[in-house]
This record gives structure tokens, sequence and C-alpha cells, in this order.
């Protein structure tokens, strides 16, 4: 057994903890706890929605906090990109469409932007949509909102990849292993992992995702909603994607019984060498899970070929022109909370969680991680956000 002592100890190498430790590696000595990404699904411990190569990155969000998160994080894209020679983000934009017409965002996004604003532009079907994305099929009615400054996708396997680069060259350490338990022992906590390993640590932050209440990691139960999404990813060709490449990222704000809120990523080069569009959405079936053994068996399972077919009917009609080859399904988890924010707060003296992103967490994850390092150092929050709206909810079911 090895015995590793540090100042701060974050559980979680994804997407808000390595920008959590990136962060608390400046005033500190700081390791990270969590395994590499499976070579075979089928057989990990635990499993990570950002196994991935595309994500959206809208700026305005939903309120004004999420646009404070989303703008925060994005401003330091660029920093990151150059201090380590891994680029994970693209600036095409981001297009949001409601199908339906008119809708609250739309209507807030009316009132933000300034006339003749060329970083957002609002669109209608009947006044004819920017040749930018024509490759898009809208229907009558559709009204869309174009975002251009900083939007557009993030490769999270890549931001993850550029943050841990960060942190080690702020000698910070990485533990490619899974915590599976937290105690306090006198003034430190000690952090388990299924390799034998021991790491003492004077604060330890949590931020396991969907996995922040399986194992022993918390002394009590976060209230968090674990929802299944379903993905799809379509191959096309090199050439197609060329042609493609300048094609918004999309939010497509449909509302049917079975089928709501689509979010498309254009065509990105995975490590396989091919170029594959993605595509995700809120389906009826999707399922819920209460425990690591109900997560793993989920994703080990093979997929629903019923959520397949209709999201490649809604793909058809988005692309309708483009030349699509293999299509296959992937699955993935969104960690909800009671408030709808995620929770960042102390839960014991030095123990701290930082988790449950409600969907929007990739395109924020550097300002999350940075407003829990900064709770953890100096107890207070980044100026301009409200604690109230991140207070950690305990489930009453333990």
């Amino acid at each position: 057994m090895t015995i590793m002592i540090y100042d701060f100890a974050v559980i979680g190498k994804g997407l808000i903890g390595s920008a959590a430790a990136k962060y608390l590696a400046a005033q500190g000595s700081v390791i990270i706890v969590g395994p590499d990404e499976p070579k075979n699904s089928g057989h990990g411990v635990v499993y990570a929605s950002h196994y991935d190569q595309a994500r959206i990155q809208r700026i305005t969000g939903t309120d004004d906090c999420w646009t404070t998160l989303n703008r925060r994080s994005a401003k330091k894209y660029r920093a990151l990109q150059e201090a380590t020679g891994i680029y994970f983000h693209r600036e095409i934009g981001c297009l949001y469409v409601n199908p339906h017409g008119w809708d609250l965002y739309l209507e807030r996004i009316k009132f933000l932007s300034p006339p003749g604003d060329k970083q957002h532009l609002l669109y209608n079907r009947e006044q004819g949509w920017d040749n930018q994305f024509d490759a898009y099929q809208f229907p009558k009615g559709s009204v869309g909102f174009l975002e251009k400054e900083l939007a557009g996708t993030i490769n999270p396997r890549l931001l993850i990849e550029a943050q841990l680069q960060a942190l080690t060259a702020r000698n910070g350490k990485v533990l490619r292993s899974v915590a599976e338990k937290i105690i306090r022992s006198n003034e430190e906590w000690l952090i388990m992992t299924q390799g034998g390993n021991v790491v003492k640590a004077r604060q330890a932050l949590v931020a396991a995702g969907a996995f922040s209440n399986c194992f022993n990691l918390l002394p009590v139960k976060l209230d968090l909603t674990l929802k299944s999404e379903a993905t799809i990813w379509a191959a096309v060709s090199e050439a197609e994607s060329k042609r493609l490449e300048q094609l918004p990222a999309l939010l497509y704000e449909i509302e049917t019984p079975e089928v709501q809120n689509i979010y498309l990523v254009p065509p990105v080069e995975y490590p396989d060498g091919r170029h594959y569009i993605k595509m995700g959405a809120n389906l009826s079936e999707d399922v819920f899970f209460t425990d690591l053994n109900g997560i793993q068996k989920w994703f080990q399972s093979p997929a629903d070929e019923s959520s397949l077919k209709k999201l490649e009917i809604h793909l058809h009609q988005l692309l309708p022109n483009v030349d699509l080859e293999t299509v296959f399904p992937k699955k993935c988890i969104v960690t909800k909370t009671a408030h709808g924010k995620p929770y960042i707060g102390e839960i014991e003296k030095d123990l701290f969680v930082s988790t449950g992103g409600n969907g929007y967490s990739a395109m924020c994850s550097d300002a999350l991680g940075e407003l829990s390092a900064e709770l953890m150092i100096s107890g207070k929050f980044l100026a301009g956000l409200s604690q109230e709206d991140f207070v950690p909810i305990f489930s009453n079911k333990n």
C-alpha cells in the first residue's frame, strides 16, 4: 500500500474535476484520482459521457447564471490551447432553432441582442436562412438564433487532456484509478482506491458526476436524478465532412411526445480516422438509475433499436442532402440536480462536492472547476455568481 499526502485531492478525472485540479494546483500540492477511458466500454467500472470528441459550446444559456458560466469558460479556451498545444475548441457558431416558433429563450435573446449585432442573429423560415447553414432543413414557422462569438463545439477528450497537462505543468499528480472510499482521519481525508493506494489530503473534492453517490465517496447521498441519454453517430466521407466544416452546431428545440430537445454536432474526426455527425435527444423511453449496478448493466446491454430509428429519422429530416453512411448508437448519462444548477459546496469540514451538470456542464466545466477551487481555497464564490444557486441538496432516501 502506497500512502501519498497532498494539500488537495480531487476525485473524478472528468471535465469539472480536471479543471478544478488545475486551479487548485496554483495554491498547493494536488492529486486527481480517476480511471482512464476503458479500451472496451463493456468492461468499465465507471462510464463517462466525456469519452467523446464532440460537444456543443453555446454562450447564452437559459438564464444569467448559465450564461456567466459559459462565457467565463469559453474565454479561457484560447489561453489553455496556446499553453498546451492541444486544440479542443472550434468556433463555428451555435444555431438554436425552435420549429414551433417563438419561445421564451428566443424572446430573451431578442432583447439582449442590440440591433445590428453581427454575433447574434435572429432568423425565421419565411425570411430565409443564412447560406452558412443551408445544409439544415427546418419546417415552415421555424425561428432561429445564430450565436457566433466563442460558440461552436468542444472536444471533451482533448479538453480534459489539456486541463491535465496544465495540472502536471504545475506539479500536480494524476492517479489513474477508481476511488472507492473516503473517510476522515484526524485533520485529513483518506481516499482509498481500487489499486490499494491511499491518498491523504487536507481538503477533498468529489467531482464524480453520475457516480458521486456510488461507492463510499460521500457521507450522505445527494439528491440526484440519473437519466439515460440516447445519441447516434452517423459516418460521412472526408469530402462530405470538409463540405460541412463551417456548419454551426445545432440546438433544435423540438417537442413531441416521443422526441424532445435535439442537439447536433457537425462532422468531427474520431480516433478511428473516420468523420461522424453526432446527434442526441431526450426520448420517451429514456430510463433512470438509482445505483451503480443499474448503470453498469445498462451500459453493457445492447442499444435500443427503436431509439436508433427515431433519431435516425430526425437526422435525415434535418440534413436531407447529406450523404450519411453507417449510423450507430452510443449511450451516456445526464446527471440532474433538484434545483437545476450544479451542486457545489462543502459537505463536511474540508470535504467538498462539485457535480450535477444537468446536461450543460461540458460547455462550462472550466468555470465550474474554477468556482469549486475558489470555494475550497477562500471559502468564497466567484464574483457574479451566487452561492445560493449551487447549494447541495441531500436525498431523503439515505
